[in-house]
């Protein structure tokens, strides 16, 4: 776990400006500690020597408030820069993940929990505020002040300097055997949050089912039992970080000590005159306590890095946007030459030597048993899907060569469990880009949705589409159905369209399948149903990763 992540850097550019402004002020801060230290250590040998008449004395008083006020002026700007450098950040952060996820696409998100997605994006970075409010300032303070009040003290005393020179080191040694020891620690408290989270989601998502089996109650051991877990771990961190704050608070008490002992001996005997002495020994604790501070605080952060860390470790994933580099101003042929695809954690093909053409103005249809890689098919087209073995061509070029938002410009695509946000019907319509509202209620007059009819859309394209919206999923399909037609894509492609609808919807799907290719769209389309397979042009069947056609 580094102190400073250069990710954190790279990835949240407010975080280089702060970082500027941080050295500004902690440069700021170490000077007005000096400051602070020499007038006093004058003020307090000249009150006790009698060589301070009122009028010094009230300047001298009038000098230190000033100081003061400069410390707590710093300390406030630095505080406020903080929170505001973390707001930033964290917008940044959250931006890229949810970009990065929509680049790497479903396939990728397939096979992650949800849970931990979530967990990360939201409580995970909120942990960043104690990074940037109180942890990163005292990195940057941790660097200037000890090195300035250690020079400071060497112009006065050398043996003072020497001191602390060979004590200092010591509370970072041990900072990182601490943070070396905690690493486990953190990493058991976040996999506990996630198993937490995870549990707790499925828990809320399959409650219906739970409650009508009669099992819910049964599920509050199991909740308990994953809530201990997170709690034990949690406070085994927590006593860690008592305990290293115990040691660096004992390791500098007795640093000081023997700057002390040294600076008394040396007082009684005459070799050190009593201003050095006093600006001495108000330097030195002033030199242990930005790492005393920064010791403390290690441990407030480490869910916060862990969490970055995990940001980072997806916004670094290879992405498929940044493969291919011809643009296609036209789509015509699309062929598959002998694909094959395994996913990274498995051994066994989801795809075997697939072979399929797709031409412009027929209707294309994928049938199979389940899960033999009719959705990876289409996955690998989409560029959801990569390292596949094969080839596969569009308008004559590989897919390998074509540029990623180049290609789905000219494809529009309805999956077999389409997403609808929480939001208005308008909200979820234009998604597919800006329309006015007539164009939305022809498309969902298309689909066969009526819009008028108050008991499913009360609020007519204002009406709240939810899990509680009262919509069937057929219903949910026919709106997604009218947002892919909204596109007006050349290619369309079609994960089981008629899917979970009744016989007159199906019979209203295929009419308008029929419409499309009529137009001269090229629309390939997984279905099991003989209403689609039979007015297919081509039918590609894939059984048991054995493809005919």
């Amino acid at each position: 776990m580094k102190p400073l992540d250069p990710r954190l850097i790279k990835h949240a550019t407010a975080v280089r400006t702060f970082l500027t402004f941080a050295v500004v002020n902690g440069t700021v801060t170490a000077a007005a500690v000096i400051a602070q230290a020499v007038v006093l250590g004058d003020l307090l040998s000249g009150i006790f020597a009698g060589s301070k008449s009122s009028a010094d004395i009230t300047r001298a008083l009038g000098l230190l408030l000033s100081i003061y006020a400069i410390r707590a002026l710093t300390s406030w700007i630095g505080d406020w820069a903080a929170h505001k450098t973390s707001a930033t950040a964290k917008r940044e952060l959250r931006s890229s993940l949810a970009r990065k996820i929509f680049d790497l696409g479903p396939m990728w998100v397939g096979q992650h929990r949800s849970s931990e997605l979530v967990t990360t994006a939201m409580r995970g970075l909120d942990s960043l505020d104690v990074y940037f409010s109180k942890y990163l300032p005292q990195l940057v303070l941790a660097a200037i002040i000890p090195l300035a009040v250690g020079t400071t003290i060497l112009t006065n005393d050398v043996l003072s300097a020497v001191i602390v020179a060979l004590t200092i080191p010591l509370i970072p040694f041990f900072m990182a055997l601490v943070g070396w020891f905690t690493q486990a620690q953190v990493d058991k408290q976040w996999q506990s949050l996630q198993r937490l989270a995870g549990h707790f989601l499925d828990l809320i998502t399959g409650l219906p089912t739970l409650k009508a089996f009669n099992r819910s109650q049964s599920q509050e051991a199991g909740l308990r039992k994953v809530g201990d877990d997170y709690r034990t771990n949690t406070m085994s961190v927590l006593k860690i970080s008592f305990l290293s704050s115990f040691v660096l608070e004992l390791i500098s008490t007795i640093s000081v000590a023997l700057v002390a002992v040294s600076i008394g001996l040396r007082l009684v005997n005459g070799d050190m005159n009593l201003r050095d002495g006093l600006i001495i020994l108000i330097l030195v604790p002033e030199a242990y306590l930005p790492l005393r501070a920064l010791g403390t605080q290690f441990h407030a952060m480490t869910e916060g890095l862990e969490a970055a860390d995990r940001v980072f470790t997806i916004l670094e994933t290879e992405s498929v946007e940044n493969q291919g580099h011809l643009e296609l101003t036209t789509i015509g042929e699309i062929n598959f030459a002998n694909v094959s695809v395994t996913y990274p954690d498995s051994t066994e093909p989801a795809l075997s030597q697939f072979n399929a053409t797709f031409r412009q103005g027929e209707l294309s249809v994928i049938s199979g048993v389940s899960g033999s890689g009719k959705t990876t098919a289409i996955a690998t087209l989409l560029k959801f899907a990569t390292g596949y073995e094969g080839d596969i061509t569009v308008s004559g070029i590989s897919l390998r060569d074509i540029s990623t938002q180049s290609l789905r410009q000219h494809i529009a695509y309805l999956p077999q469990q389409p997403w609808l946000p929480h939001g208005s019907l308008r909200q979820s319509l234009s998604l597919a880009g800006t329309f006015i509202d007539s164009e939305l209620i022809a498309a969902c007059q298309r689909v066969g949705l009526d819009i008028h009819d108050e008991a499913q859309f009360p609020s007519g394209l204002d009406t709240v589409l939810s899990s509680q919206s009262g919509l069937s999923s057929g219903q949910r399909r026919r709106v997604a159905l009218a947002r892919v037609l909204l596109q007006n894509r050349p290619v369309l492609i079609l994960d089981e369209p008629t899917a979970a609808v009744d016989a007159q919807t199906e019979e209203l799907i295929t009419t308008i399948i029929q419409e499309l290719v009529a137009a001269g769209s090229t629309v390939i389309a997984v279905a099991h149903r003989p209403s689609l397979i039979v007015l297919a042009d081509s039918v590609t069947k894939i059984r048991q990763l054995e493809v005919t056609s």
